[in-house]
This record gives C-alpha cells, sequence and structure tokens, in this order.
C-alpha cells in the first residue's frame, strides 16, 4: 500500500495528532515500524516519480532513472519478478508517474483516478484471482496528494481551529534552499500563516481518512476470501510532505518533516510488533519482500534486505544514509547527527535529532561540533562518488542566500493564486468519483 505525499507520522498509529486512521492502525499495531525509512531523493522537480522507479526497481537514485527509462529485457522489477516467482500481479492506482516499462509488468494495471476506485478493482482481483497462484498487489492510491481530494463527509470532521500548528511552523523559509517558488511552495500565499496552514492542515487530514476507509473495505475483502491472516502487509509513501515547518510546503526538501522521510510498515505472518531505528530506503522493499516471503530472489538489486532487523537478527543494515534534492540540497544521517549541505549558497547545517527532531537549532558553527561537520562532510562526500552522483558541493557561481517574498514577480504572485484556488476545490475529484 503506497500512499501519495503521506508523512511519517500520517496515520494516528504512526503519531499524527488529530488523524482518523482505525484501519491502517489496526495493520501498524501489530507490525514492525521502521521509523527512520526514506526515499533517496530526486534530480527532478517532483519527487514521486523516481521514488516509486527506486522502489520498483531496487536501484538507487542515480543508477535508477536511466534503467526505469529504458527497455533492456535484463532491467529487473518488483513486479517482473513477483510474475517469474509465480504470483497473480495488479497494479491499481497511480501509475502516470511511474516508469511505463515498470507498470507494464504487472499482469493487470488499471489507474481508476482516486482511492474509492482503487479499492474497487483490488476487491475485484482478490475475488477473481486465479485460484493456483498468490497475490502481489501494488496499491497506490492518489491521495493525499494536493489538493487533498475526498468526499464531504471526511473534510466534516476535521475542523481548522482544532489543529494544532507543526512545530518549527515558519511564515517563510529564513534562505533560499533552491526550491522556494516551486509548485508545492505555491499553493498557499506568502507569509504562512496559521490560519492557512491550519485549513491546509484539515484538507490533509480528512483526504488521509478517506484514503484509510477505502484501504479498510480491501482488508474486509481479504478477510472474506480466507487470506487476510496469510497476507504481508507493507505500508508506504513515496515521499514526504512539509505543512508548514520551516516555513514550506512541499516535498523537494531534506529535512526530516519534509519531502524524503516516509512511513514504513511491515506487518504478517511471523512479523512482530514493535518498532526499529534502522535506517532504511524505499528501494528496501524490493529484497525484503523477498526475504519475508521466503522466495529465492534472481535479480540484481541495491536495495538491502531488511527481513534481518524485522525478525529482530539484527539492528541494521547500513550506517549511513544519504539523501539528495535537484543541485541545491545534500544530506547524509546516521540516525542521530544530520548534516546538509546547500552547494548553492555554500551552507551547511547540523542538527543533533535526539535533542532536536524538528530541525530548529543549527550546530553547524558551535566550536566543539567542527571536527563531527569535518567528518560527516567527508563521508557525504564519500557516499556521493559511491552513489555517482555527480553534483559538486560547493557551486562554481554561488548564489546569495538570502530570499524574502519580495523577490516574487507578479507572474509568480498570479501563479499562486491560482493554484490555492486549485487546492481548494473538489471539483476534479468530483467528476473523476462520478466517471
Amino acid at each position: 500500500m503506497l500512499a501519495d505525499d503521506l508523512r511519517a507520522d500520517g496515520f494516528s498509529g504512526l503519531g499524527s495528532p488529530v488523524g482518523k486512521t482505525p484501519n491502517f492502525d489496526a495493520i501498524i499495531e501489530r507490525g514492525c515500524i521502521f521509523r527512520k525509512a526514506y526515499t533517496m531523493g530526486s534530480m527532478i522537480g517532483a519527487v514521486c516519480m523516481p521514488s516509486r522507479t527506486m522502489l520498483l526497481t531496487g536501484r538507487s537514485l542515480f543508477r535508477a532513472k536511466n534503467e526505469a527509462s529504458t527497455e533492456d529485457p535484463a532491467t529487473h522489477t518488483l513486479p517482473r519478478a513477483m510474475r517469474e516467482a509465480g504470483y497473480a500481479t495488479l497494479h491499481a492506482g497511480k501509475f502516470g508517474n511511474s516508469p511505463k516499462k515498470v507498470t507494464e509488468e504487472f499482469d493487470t494495471s488499471v489507474d481508476p483516478g482516486h482511492s474509492e476506485g482503487v479499492a474497487n478493482a483490488v476487491i475485484d482481483f482478490i475475488r477473481t484471482r486465479p485460484a493456483d497462484k498468490p497475490m502481489f498487489i501494488y496499491m497506490a492510491g492518489p491521495e493525499p496528494h494536493d489538493p487533498q481530494f475526498a468526499p464531504e463527509e471526511f473534510y466534516a470532521q476535521y475542523k481548522p481551529e482544532d489543529i494544532p500548528l507543526p512545530a518549527a511552523f515558519a511564515p517563510y523559509h529564513p534562505f533560499d534552499n533552491g526550491w522556494m517558488t516551486g509548485r508545492d511552495e505555491m499553493t498557499l500565499p506568502f507569509p504562512r500563516t496559521p490560519e492557512n496552514i491550519r485549513g491546509k492542515l484539515a484538507r490533509y487530514y480528512a483526504s488521509i481518512a478517506y484514503l484509510d476507509a477505502q484501504f479498510g473495505r480491501v482488508v474486509q475483502a481479504l478477510k472474506d476470501a480466507g487470506e487476510y491472516d496469510n497476507t504481508l502487509f507493507v505500508i508506504a509513501a513515496d515521499n514526504g510532505l512539509s505543512l508548514g515547518e520551516h516555513g514550506l510546503l512541499g516535498k523537494q526538501n531534506v529535512y526530516e518533516f519534509g519531502g524524503m522521510h516516509v512511513p514504513l510498515v511491515f506487518a504478517g505472518p511471523g512479523i512482530s510488533k514493535g518498532e526499529t531505528n534502522a535506517l532504511a530506503y524505499l528501494m528496501d522493499l524490493f529484497p525484503t519482500v523477498f526475504g519475508l516471503t521466503g522466495t529465492p530472489l534472481q535479480s540484481r538489486v541495491e536495495g538491502r534486505d531488511l527481513s534481518p532487523v524485522i525478525r529482530g537478527e539484527a539492528k541494521g543494515v547500513r550506517d549511513w544514509l544519504y539523501t539528495a534534492y535537484e543541485k541545491g540540497q545534500r544530506a547524509i544521517t546516521d540516525g542521530r547527527w544530520k548534516l546538509i549541505k546547500f552547494p548553492h549558497i555554500d551552507k551547511t547545517v547540523l542538527f543533533d535529532l535526539q535533542a532536536d527532531p524538528h530541525e530548529e537549532h543549527d550546530l553547524a558553527q558551535a566550536p566543539e561540533h567542527a571536527d563531527r561537520v569535518r567528518v560527516m562532510m567527508s563521508k557525504l562526500a564519500e557516499l556521493q562518488r559511491d552513489l555517482d552522483d555527480p553534483v559538486p558541493l560547493t557551486a562554481e557561481v554561488i548564489q546569495p542566500a538570502e530570499w524574502s517574498p519580495d523577490r516574487l514577480t507578479p507572474e509568480q504572485i498570479q501563479y499562486q493564486k491560482e493554484e490555492t484556488a486549485r487546492c481548494a476545490s473538489n471539483e476534479a475529484f468530483e467528476a473523476s468519483r462520478k466517471k
């Protein structure tokens, strides 16, 4: 189950302060939660496409981008590997931002446009699947991506005035992170206000509640088919989302409550309830699914099998985790300490995530952390080389770091008004639902 733009704390069972997600919570309650799961990033404006490509190919960011766009039959994908292992495979949901080659390798692939239709397709597949084959279902609904669609009954559950502001809320980001006027950031006006952010959060939580209701229908179908106790559930998202933290709204950033940090839960036969801080990537899902089902993996992948962590046989599968966004942001973390480099403005920040989980106190200039910054910068450069990341850690031309909404052009202001209005409308959703 892959949600779209779901934060790592998006479900109430994962820490959402106001969300109502009983169906997801019932699975999460009996599963293994990875608190430090991430997508590696993106070298294009959208984060979703490379994220889904990495998940479905088991390849890292700077290698998956080429493999996913080729028709090379040697490129293994998760659906192809599952079919070769004897599974009947279904892809239901978004595939416009996944590589064509990958979606074509499912036995069946449909995109109804909203989670009610996605659930209908999954339920039909459960009921009519080949009786002699196990199932692999990739359920990828479009919620809660903006404009956070949901039927009105779900919006009625969330009043903006009752929703707390996120920690680290700010009217706008304090410096130019390289993506200050991207589409996501233009879905509310500058400066961000508590009222606007609460309104957006209300729509966001309503959309998640709608997604939860549809997921509940699928779970019931599995129970009706006698397959619930025999099903491995993997709950994740293509990327996270900022919703006012540091003045940001999108996924085009590497903060913890931003674009790369995602929910990840495994539940099912042989999996004990618990949680771990082991560092994980979405590309690890490919080999992990095979590890948990005991199916031999014939494919060459870069992702690492997390099943030893899930079974309590290992504390982790990597010591460092690397994330990147376009040419302007690079980050590295060992789970506690996190360093972010902004090459285009030659800025480095350091956070102690244990003491400062919302990244509000930059320690990079503190003398007592000089050695730590030096060591982490060296490790950052090492991982860059290992991953074939070509971006210099210091740009040839350093740009000004200062930024404010006063720099918006009239065209950008008009675009912002249009996006704000679009993200407050349900017209497209209702038309899709009726169709």
